[in-house]
């Protein structure tokens, strides 16, 4: 009778299922760079075109330099943080890397600045800006064809 018991357990280890975890999209164009993947998850838009009717770039450049003069540096850092995101959607090397730095610089308090920082270096704006690009393409394609 024992050696019933051995094959039934066996039957039920076999039929438990391994789960496999899914990478998201942008998972998956990250590649695995948890760097990456930390500054982008929080620096792409999910709704770009909402975020420009509410300003371009020079616009928000505009209202953070007046917070900034206005020692508002909270409200300065995330106008530089918007647009240095509308400059990632946009594809603009050189004001991603400006605007993050400078987003980096006039709120030392706050606390995901690693963010910032990540995306201050010119070979992280690069890998940053192409899994942008095919983030948004891809995202685009799937929202028309629905």
């Amino acid at each position: 009778m024992a050696t019933l018991g051995i094959f039934k357990r066996a039957k039920k280890e076999e039929k438990i299922e391994k789960k496999v975890e899914e990478k998201t999209l942008l998972e998956d164009l990250c590649k695995g760079d948890n760097e990456l993947y930390n500054a982008v998850s929080r620096t792409l838009l999910l709704n770009p075109e909402m975020t420009r009717e509410a300003g371009e770039i020079n616009a928000r450049i505009e209202k953070a330099e007046e917070h900034e003069k206005n020692k508002g540096y909270v409200k300065a850092r995330i106008e530089y943080q918007v647009a240095g995101e509308l400059a990632l959607l946009e594809g603009k090397k050189e004001e991603v890397l400006k605007l993050f730095k400078k987003a980096y610089e006039v709120d030392p308090n706050y606390p995901r600045r690693d963010v910032f920082e990540y995306l201050a270096k010119k070979e992280n704006v690069e890998k940053a800006v192409a899994v942008a690009k095919e983030f948004y393409e891809r995202t685009a394609k799937s929202t028309t064809q629905k």
